[in-house]
């Protein structure tokens, strides 16, 4: 059991908890070797003894020998013993949920910067073949230099590696408010996922919320599938190249979004060189569209999963 103040194997002094999550939980610790903040990532009691905790330990650990990039904390070390444990760089910085949670959204100007930012960093993982396939606020911190700071590469997909599934969770990976419509078809995700999560995010900063919100998972995912955003004309300064830089971002078919992250970044910083045609080009719902990786199973069965559970929730809906 790790406490504050507790010393872990010798080297690691537990200094306070980051957090709780599904997979397990992340604590801030003190190298008493280096002297220097680090991460610690120990997975839940429940996942102790699944194959998949350590291949995913060991799958971050080979991301982190690909990246080298300074908005990009990556892990430095690792431990199968009992119980496993995954160390991390410290980002130093705010979290940018907790900086939504206090502000609620952010002057244009810093969300174009930001985000922009954080575009160039990410086309530097997609380009060394590592999608992240998580990006949200609680992913991200903001850096004493003003940039984001990508956190947690626990779902990121390696690119020629195999899948790896937890014991206990399906094949859908990502958080809700934030998933493409591929990934909630129960694809694997790409650089384009990432580029849709990018552009839920820069939506959340502007209007102060995601561009789809509901009572549950399901609901939520069926939004993305079928509607709209809601247009941004209540954002004073919004030039229509950034709206239509994320409408872009926001296609449900992933062939029509940018084709880079660098792409998008580049819109974002100057605007007027943007393709107004996103802002009112129609953009057809996908419910009933299936994947086309029909050979393989998982993805087959995610896509299945999630046609059934839309179906039953229009059934409800239609109730009177």
């Amino acid at each position: 059991m790790l406490e504050i103040g507790s010393i872990f194997q010798d080297r690691y002094k537990i200094l306070s908890s980051l957090g709780q999550g599904g997979f397990g939980a992340t604590f801030l610790a003190e190298d008493l070797q280096s002297k220097g903040k680090v991460v610690m990532k120990v997975p839940h009691i429940t996942q102790l003894g699944d194959p998949a905790v350590y291949e995913r330990f060991r799958r971050e650990v080979a991301i982190g020998k690909l990246l080298n990039h300074s908005d990009v904390p990556v892990a430095l070390d690792i431990s199968e013993e009992d119980p496993p444990y995954l160390i991390l760089k410290y980002a130093e910085g705010e979290s940018l949920a907790e900086i939504l949670n206090e502000k609620g959204k952010l002057p244009v100007d810093q969300a174009v910067k930001i985000v922009a930012n954080l575009l160039d960093a990410l086309h530097y993982c997609h380009e060394r073949g590592v999608y992240h396939r998580d990006i949200k606020p609680e992913n991200l911190v903001l850096g004493p230099d003003g940039h984001l700071k990508i956190l947690d590469f626990g779902i990121a997909l390696m690119e020629g590696a195999p899948r790896v599934t937890w014991r206990g969770f399906s094949g859908l990976m990502g958080t809700p408010e934030y998933m493409a419509p591929e990934q909630i078809k129960g694809e694997r995700g790409t650089a384009k996922s990432d580029i849709y999560a990018v552009g839920c995010l820069m939506y959340n900063l502007l209007s102060g919320s995601p561009p789809f919100t509901g009572d549950n998972p399901l609901t939520v995912m069926y939004l993305h599938m079928t509607k709209d955003p809601e247009p941004l004309t209540g954002v004073k300064g919004l030039h229509p190249g950034i709206w239509a830089a994320i409408r872009r971002a926001l296609r449900r078919r992933k062939d029509e979004r940018y084709d880079s992250a660098e792409q998008m970044a580049n819109d974002l910083r100057f605007p007027e060189n943007a393709d107004l045609k996103w802002v009112n080009e129609p953009d057809p719902p996908m419910a009933a569209v299936l994947p086309t990786k029909r050979n393989n199973l998982l993805i087959y069965g995610g896509a299945v999963l999630a046609a059934v559970l839309i179906a039953i929730l229009l059934l409800l809906l239609r109730k009177p």
